[in-house]
């Protein structure tokens, strides 16, 4: 017997039970902590840099640990507002800042095709490739679980942005930490963190949030 469409919607409407929305405001507080949890990790378990202790830390690395912070920040943001479902065009800022991050790679990848580029410091870059990725698991699974948690329409992009904002954190830990001091070395192996996780949230993340 077939039942009528309004029999139906009233079945439904009378087995639904009210949710609680997710809370943006907590999400962002939960990640400023783990994201500090994570610096702080890091630089217990490796001290940090000694130019930031006497203070001769060159201008460049200054810039780039502040471009890592304002990444991480602005894409934990824009991840955390997509969790809920809405209209419009998406939120795009920590899309902007890696945008402007990406610029040091390409100054370094020229320098090096003129030949006037500095040593990329290879031993040592990969060993912060691999620490800062692993660090960046708990800002990841953070993410993750508060997007899982809501109802993201754009799974794609949330998966991206929570992926930089991830990568942002471990690059930033790593920064401050790391001995390394060319130009090269930060441009390539410290910004190298972010496209890995640019590419696990885009295709790793966005898997698991899809509803």
């Amino acid at each position: 017997m077939n039942m009528r469409t309004e029999d139906l919607l009233d079945r439904l409407s009378h087995e639904a039970a009210p949710v609680r929305p997710v809370s943006i405001g907590r999400a962002r507080l939960g990640l400023a902590l783990v994201a500090l949890a994570t610096v702080a990790l890091v630089l217990a378990l490796w001290s940090p840099r000694p130019q930031l202790m006497d203070g001769s830390a060159d201008a460049m690395t200054l810039v780039l640990a502040a471009l890592f912070a304002l990444l991480a920040g602005a894409a934990g943001v824009t991840a955390t507002r997509l969790a809920r479902p809405a209209v419009g065009a998406a939120p795009g800022g920590g899309l902007w800042v890696f945008a402007a991050i990406l610029v040091f790679p390409a100054i370094a990848l020229v320098q090096q095709m003129l030949g006037h580029g500095d040593t990329d410091q290879v031993a040592l870059g990969m060993s912060c490739l691999a620490t800062g990725t692993a660090m960046s698991l708990f800002t990841a699974l953070f993410l993750t679980l508060h997007l899982r948690r809501g109802a993201p329409v754009l799974p794609q992009r949330a998966g991206l942005v929570a992926g930089l904002s991830a990568g942002a954190v471990g690059a930033l830990a790593i920064t401050l930490e790391c001995d390394g001091t060319t130009f090269a070395h930060l441009a390539f192996w410290h910004v190298a963190i972010l496209a890995a996780w640019a590419a696990i949230g885009r295709f790793g993340i966005a898997r698991l949030i899809r509803w």
